[in-house]
């Protein structure tokens, strides 16, 4: 009982979001989109006219010819001028919801607080979905309406078949097996989209491995070519797999009910043709139930549709609402108000954090437990998959702990604005975006305020030490970076990795700076001159308490930072000063004397 409420109140949130989206994106639009029923109500009488026309014939009896032909030309003409303004009203309804519920689900996923959902398969694998079915919410708004012309339909040419002979409802009752499937094929059909949807995600991400070209190079050298295609052809197959199944069962189920419909519907006609030639059957009634047998297949088949369409259009938009109701929960769990501290006066305190990933057995880090300083300089050390980066993900409020707590100067981070917080953060990072616009656009983000302030975007640079970049192209910091667009110019990986070094030095005293494996694709040399003025910056900064965090695996600049936190397998083992650690000839002595090895 409780699974028919659901779905019932689920459908009545499908149907209550498409009729009022589709009214507020354009009401006057929206009303001229019932013209199309009108026009299909007064299509029906078509059948009714042609009966009274043939009765006219046999009786001779010109008046009556007149004036079916004329009703029939009329409603013709009527009908297909109020056809054509609803289509032409539904078109345009459909771009514009269309985009509305595009742009709604661009804003929804957006401003989502944390990064956490990115890391659920089950949002994954909805998201898919929902981009396989682009636009289908605003296609959702032309179902509804399609289904309302079709229910229109089916009330009239059941009406027209009661007037002309009673039996001609059997032939309506004869497709009812018709309209029985309906709730069956759709629900092959959800759990067909939903058995495709991760292969769909798998074939997607091979198809962009594919055809990017910054997996170009390693598929030519490692001979992937083959291997990819093969791979995707398998994905594909496994994608369209279930909704192959689907169309195989669906024909089956077709042929059945089309078999049991004309079975019946031969059967009642061959008795009204005999009460025709009796007598107790009149020529204009024939007419009307031969013309009518047509149509009523079509109900069966139209109502079958309309089961199926309402289906469909209430998965895409419970899809939708989903998305809505889960943006909301994760808001809900990050409604911090308060705002955040202007300086740092003593510390940030991690108390017995842990944290799990979504559908994840084991933890990433388990019970870590930290006090960083304010004012301070922080290594985190560690081994690949050590934490490292989930801990910075954790402290920026992309990630919320599992357990435990992270507080600001004895202030619960999880009662701050998440966009306050994060607005009084910068940063650098390993897996940093290559923003395609000109130099000083492509720094100056990083402080939008001072985007536009040359000395401050030159401030950044320098602290960036990408100095060289801004004097190796033509323009300057004018210079169009991508060379996919007009007059753009193209860059190294080590030139876009100081741009974002650059980029996290906008804000010049924030709270927290994060610099995660910045300096990976850069040699050295320049990762020392870099980390020189990483340290000056810190210092620049300690009036403002800000915390300054270096995540990094080279252990050659680690001995700059005040205090080290050594990561092992999601748990603090060591933490100390380099000295400290270096004398205590734990792990971190033994990963520092690994690396200096290789220097040697």
């Amino acid at each position: 009982m409780s699974r028919v409420v659901d779905a019932v109140r689920s459908f009545w949130r499908a149907m209550h979001l498409l009729v009022t989206s589709s009214i507020r994106v354009a009401p006057w639009q929206a009303v001229l989109c019932l013209a199309e029923t009108s026009g299909v109500i007064l299509q029906l009488l078509q059948p009714l006219c042609l009966a009274w026309f043939v009765a006219g014939a046999v009786a001779h009896d010109t008046s009556l010819m007149a004036l079916a032909a004329g009703a029939f030309v009329a409603q013709i003409a009527v009908g297909r001028a109020l056809i054509w303004l609803g289509m032409n009203a539904r078109a345009g309804q459909l771009e514009r919801v269309s985009y509305a519920f595009d742009a709604r689900i661009a804003e929804i996923t957006a401003s989502v607080p944390t990064i956490e959902h990115l890391d659920d398969p089950h949002y994954l694998d909805q998201l898919q979905i929902m981009r396989e079915e682009r636009g289908s919410l605003g296609l959702a708004v032309n179902t509804l309406l399609n289904s309302l012309s079709g229910m229109a339909g089916v009330v009239g040419v059941i009406a027209l078949a009661a007037t002309a002979d009673w039996r001609m409802l059997l032939v309506a009752v004869a497709g009812v097996p018709g309209v029985l499937v309906g709730p069956l094929l759709a629900r092959w059909q959800g759990r067909a989209e939903a058995a495709g949807a991760e292969r769909g995600r798998l074939a997607a991400h091979l198809m962009q491995v594919g055809g990017s070209p910054a997996g170009a190079g390693e598929i030519r050298v490692f001979g992937l070519a083959d291997p990819l295609r093969s791979r995707l052809a398998a994905a594909t197959r496994a994608w369209w797999a279930p909704k192959v199944g689907l169309a195989v069962r669906e024909s089956a189920v077709n042929i059945a009910v089309q078999v049991i419909f004309y079975g019946a519907a031969g059967a009642v006609l061959a008795f009204l043709v005999r009460d025709a030639i009796g007598g107790p059957v009149s020529v204009a009634e024939l007419t009307l139930a031969l013309l009518l047998v047509g149509r009523l297949q079509g109900v069966s088949g139209s109502l079958r549709g309309i089961i199926h369409d309402v289906a469909a259009m209430t998965r895409t938009a419970g899809r939708f609402l989903w998305l809505v109701d889960e943006t909301a929960r994760i808001r809900a769990a990050h409604a911090g108000w308060d705002t955040p501290p202007a300086t740092l006066r003593d510390e940030l305190v991690l108390d017995r954090v842990t944290y799990r990933y979504p559908r994840h057995e084991r933890p990433a880090l388990e019970d870590v437990s930290l006090t960083l300083p304010a004012g301070r300089v922080i290594a985190l050390v560690g081994e690949n998959g050590a934490g490292k980066t989930t801990l910075v993900n954790l402290i920026t409020g992309m990630l919320t702990p599992t357990s435990g707590a992270i507080r600001i100067d004895g202030v619960d981070l999880a009662s701050l604005d998440p966009a306050g917080w994060r607005s009084r953060l910068a940063g650098a990072f390993q897996d940093h975006v290559r923003f395609e616009f000109h130099l000083r656009e492509t720094v100056g983000i990083g402080d939008l305020p001072a985007r536009d302030d040359e000395s401050a975007v030159r401030r950044a640079i320098q602290a960036g030490a990408a100095e060289a970049v801004l004097t190796s192209i033509p323009r300057g910091l004018d210079t169009q970076l991508g060379v996919t667009w007009p007059g753009g110019v193209d860059l190294s990986g080590g030139q876009w990795q100081r741009l974002a070094i650059a980029r996290g030095m906008m804000r010049g005293t924030p709270l927290i700076r994060i610099l995660d494996e910045p300096t990976a694709a850069l040699d050295a040399a320049t990762e020392h001159e870099l980390f020189d003025r990483y340290t000056q910056a810190a210092r620049a900064g300690r009036d403002a308490g800000t915390i300054t965090i270096l995540v990094t695996h080279r252990f050659s600049t680690v001995a700059a930072a005040d205090h080290v936190v050594v990561l092992d397998r999601g748990r603090v083992i060591e933490q100390g000063t380099h000295t400290e650690l270096i004398t205590r000839g734990g792990h971190y002595s033994e990963l520092y004397e690994l690396q200096a090895r290789g220097y040697r």
